[in-house]
């Protein structure tokens, strides 16, 4: 993933509003999964699915990482949107540490 691709995310991530409403789980969903296609790149939903089974013990299903997510959201009395959000900050900052990695 590009440090442009990242940008991106990052300010969706910390700016959701500008460019989505209503913040929801089929809104974000929705913009997930047309970035992803956009950049042909599945990093972030796969390094979310990876986290998710690794550190949560929350593993995929065929409902997809949508569910996972819903999943951590209850296990932490979060709301979906609230859940993604905390979730995406540390995504975002992997995606972060791997891109700077490269440039190394």
């Amino acid at each position: 993933m590009t440090n442009k691709e990242i940008e991106t995310l990052d300010l969706f991530i910390y700016r959701t509003s500008m460019w989505i409403n209503p913040i929801d789980k089929n809104t974000i969903t929705s913009f997930i999964h047309g970035f992803e296609a956009g950049t042909d790149k599945k990093s972030f939903t796969s390094l979310l699915k990876d986290y998710l089974e690794s550190e949560h013990n929350i593993n995929g299903s065929n409902q997809g990482w949508p569910n996972q997510v819903l999943l951590y959201a209850q296990k932490n009395e979060l709301s979906w949107s609230n859940a993604f959000l905390e979730l995406g900050i540390t995504i975002i900052s992997k995606l972060k540490t791997v891109a700077n990695n490269e440039l190394s």
